[in-house]
């Protein structure tokens, strides 16, 4: 049996497709093709060598071990002569392999043609796709550079596959058994031909039940032949790993072998350039079934029973693979389907929280920077650019410029500084592993990762290298409802932070206050904090580290919204505009949020929908959104509400009570998600607790306004919920005030006499929740008189806020309410 076509590449055909496009109108590039042993690269590579002849390219193929030889040199007069346009293919390519060419087709002299397009492919074993592994070649000045990953075959292709090797349809026991190759089509073809040679495939496609529990024999020769080319430490790790299970921790493994963790990270590295292995969220994992029980297999039964009755103590849950194929083949498609609990997560960030867990900080480092050149949704784009700048903040000690987009230079010399593994490499990956956990919303693992960063042993020269931990922690302490620890820390920073790091870390250590003081309310401290802040941004060379420039525009932003200015909103989001979408992404709460709320606080609604719908779909769905603004979704049940359209709501409500769910030690998730609940279903119950247990102070204001608005509809009173009164601070939102403190009537009806008609009239439209705009137009004044009147009548009545205001008006007598 032979596989004779391609199966399931349509997208990367016309990946090739554009490839050649763009080499035939003189626009060459060299085209990475990566993905794990037996994907399917040659064959890919055949292909694209077929159709770029059809279309008048002279292709030459080699072999990378070629480059070197006689055949390097033909190719570089090939290339040099007149005729058809070239294009060079090399497979199995190695690291520098592109150096090696570009020399060859550069020494081709000036006078020949212009850069030539080159299609290379390179397994895992060999580097896997990383374009960036030949920056040299665009250094240099040969074509750009892409990449092209080939993903294991999805299940219809296999279906295809099988389907043409056996020349009959499949059943489905058969489907079944080639599960267990995850996707891979030379496995598949391996195992399909080995149960044939062995007549365990009947002529209908049936499977016949021979042996269940034993591989072919050609799978378990090609296996071993696997195990003989990995190091000794290499095989070890694997027999160990098999028996832990398909997915198992590091740290268990090195249990068994009797070392350290960090001793096995060589091995690691080994089996996973051989593709036997994976990173998951989980932990290590075998990338197929099949590998899985073919490892198994070649342990010595009696050795075998000794593993797993170790196995069985350090992960009493571990499990085996099953000893029938089509079984197992099951077992591994139930694991594979997204949202599956045994899901492993087999995404970048999840290998990223196992090498950052392991303590394998620069390989977390180039990872997170080699996958942000391939292709990768908008949300891990965002968390991976955290990642990268938690570990090179730390790796370089926040040097002036950082706090944005990381170069090269800056990871190499953060990579440098934690190669020691010692207490710097260990605070740089707890504080890169929270910001990571705190992307996925598990917000005690962030909180404990990042006390655990904190807390590291300090050494004379690493003052600025604390201060970015204690500063991305008090953040998230800020969003978890803790503002006081994070003043506390903050504090710290400060006080132990020279000079000249200071320069950095004091108008962060300022918006971090500015954050606090806006959770508890307190607008114009938040506001000055802010301000503070950027005018030490301002007044440094090149105006201070852009992102922390857009951080406090953004602060300045939302308090301006908390306040109920809009216009001010709008002003300073404009100014946030002028950053890159690379700068203002990395802050906690995203720009397209405060476009969104800022055009609905406006009243351009029409804008807000098409916001919603367009640019800023994700938002309802975004997790670090939910963790920033505690209201935000309540706020999207309310704007569902009114717009006509559940869907932002209901995606909302979804992901908070998800959130809370998955970290119920957190009580801000869960009063964020009780109060989007209770105001989805209108239960004033649930409303009265929100308003109750909200720590942020516009949440719990949101949740009071939401409790006035049911009962107003329902025709009844907040009276005996536990308050007494509802305010609004400013628009469309109230604070809960509680029952006032008996007032002598005296002292309140004299502050009342003083008051002229225009100021009774104000006072009382203002103690009954009427912001200055609707004030301004129920008495035909502009809202800047309303101001004026308002400061006026404080001074006459000795109060300073709303609030206040509110509260005295429950004393007076109602003949001193009216004009």
């Amino acid at each position: 049996m032979s596989a004779p076509a391609l199966y399931g590449r349509e997208r990367e055909l016309r990946r090739l497709g554009g490839f050649l496009d763009r080499a035939a109108h003189g626009h060459p590039e060299l085209l990475v093709v990566g993905g794990q042993a037996g994907v399917g690269k040659s064959r890919l590579l055949l292909d694209a060598a077929r159709h770029a002849r059809r279309r008048g390219f002279t292709v030459h193929q080699h072999h990378a071990s070629e480059l070197r030889g006689s055949a390097g040199a033909a190719l570089r007069e090939a290339v040099a002569s007149a005729g058809p346009p070239p294009l060079v293919v090399v497979d199995d390519a190695e690291p520098g392999s592109a150096d090696t060419l570009f020399d060859l087709l550069r020494s081709t002299g000036p006078a020949a043609r212009p850069p030539v397009p080159v299609l290379l492919a390179r397994s895992a074993s060999t580097g896997g796709l990383d374009p960036a592994g030949e920056s040299s070649w665009e250094d240099a000045g040969g074509p750009p550079i892409a990449g092209l990953e080939l993903a294991p075959l999805e299940e219809e292709a296999v279906r295809k596959l099988v389907a043409d090797l056996l020349a009959v349809a499949p059943q489905q026991a058969v489907l079944d058994v080639a599960a267990c190759a995850n996707g891979n089509p030379r496995l598949i073809v391996e195992l399909l031909e080995g149960l044939r040679e062995e007549g365990r495939i009947g002529p209908d496609g049936e499977l016949v039940r021979l042996t269940p529990g034993r591989l072919p024999s050609r799978v378990q020769a090609a296996v071993a032949g696997l195990l003989r080319r990995l190091s000794r430490e290499s095989a070890q790790l694997l027999r160990v790993g098999t028996v832990l299970g398909r997915t198992f921790q590091l740290s268990q493994a090195a249990a068994m072998l009797g070392t350290g963790t960090a001793a096995l990270l060589p091995a690691l590295d080994e089996t996973l350039a051989a593709g036997v292995l994976r990173l998951t969220d989980e932990g290590v994992t075998f990338q197929q079934p099949l590998l899985w029980r073919a490892v198994f297999e070649a342990i010595p039964p009696s050795v075998r029973s000794t593993l797993h009755q170790e196995a069985r103590r350090l992960a009493p849950g571990h499990d085996l693979p099953a000893r029938d194929l089509a079984s197992l083949g099951r077992q591994g498609a139930a694991r594979a389907k997204p949202g599956s609990p045994a899901d492993g997560g087999a995404g970048v960030t999840g290998a990223l929280a196992t090498l950052l867990g392991s303590g394998y900080v620069e390989s977390a480092l180039l990872l997170a920077r080699s996958a942000l050149n391939g292709p990768l949704p908008g949300s891990e784009v965002t968390t991976l650019r955290r990642v990268v700048l938690d570990l090179v903040m730390v790796g370089t000690g926040g040097a002036p410029g950082g706090f944005g987009p990381v170069g090269a230079e800056q990871a190499l010399a953060a990579i440098d500084s934690l190669r020691d593994g010692g207490p710097e490499a260990r605070r740089a990956a707890a504080t890169a592993l929270a910001g990571l956990r705190w992307s996925e919303g598990r917000v005690s693992e962030a909180l404990r990762s990042g006390a655990a960063a904190v807390e590291q042993p300090l050494t004379p020269d690493t003052a600025a290298e604390r201060a970015y931990p204690r500063v991305a922690h008090a953040r998230r302490l800020v969003c978890a409802g803790e503002p006081d620890a994070a003043r506390a820390l903050i504090a710290r920073v400060l006080e132990d932070t020279p000079a000249g790091p200071l320069g950095v870390f004091r108008p962060a250590a300022e918006l971090v206050r500015a954050e606090a003081h806006e959770r508890a309310g307190e607008s114009a401290e938040a506001e000055h904090a802010a301000l503070t802040a950027l005018d030490a941004l301002e007044a440094a060379a090149g105006g201070g580290p852009a992102t922390l420039r857009a951080w406090a525009r953004s602060t300045l932003c939302r308090v301006a919204l908390r306040r109920g200015d809009a216009a001010g909103a709008a002003v300073q989001l404009g100014r946030l505009r002028k950053f890159g979408p690379e700068v203002t992404e990395l802050a906690l709460v995203p720009a397209a949020w405060l476009e969104l709320v800022v055009a609905h606080a406006q009243g351009e609604h029409l804008a807000a929908t098409a916001l919603l719908t367009g640019a800023g779909r994700h938002l309802p769905s975004l997790r670090t959104l939910h963790l920033a603004e505690p209201g935000a979704a309540a706020w999207f049940v309310r704007f569902s509400r009114t717009a006509g359209n559940p869907e932002p709501g209901q995606a909302a409500l979804r992901t908070a009570e998800l959130l809370a769910a998955a970290d119920p030690d957190s009580p801000s998730l869960r009063t964020a998600a009780l109060h989007a609940r209770a105001l989805f279903e209108c239960d004033p119950d649930g409303l009265t607790r929100a308003a109750a247990e909200h720590t942020d102070a516009w949440a719990r204001a949101c949740a009071a306004s939401d409790l006035r608005t049911l009962l107003g509809a329902r025709g009844t009173s907040a009276a005996g919920r536990g308050r007494s009164w509802l305010v609004r601070e400013h628009a469309g939102r109230y604070a809960v005030v509680d029952a006032p403190e008996p007032v002598r009537a005296g002292a309140a009806v004299a502050g009342w006499e003083e008051l002229g008609g225009t100021e009774r009239t104000i006072a009382a439209l203002v103690a009954d929740g009427l912001t200055n705009g609707e004030v301004a137009s129920a008495v035909h004044l502009s809202p800047h008189t309303v101001n004026y009147y308002l400061r006026r009548i404080y001074a006459k009545l000795g109060i300073h806020s709303r609030v206040e205001l509110a509260r005295l008006a429950l004393s007076a007598p109602r003949r001193l309410l009216a004009p």
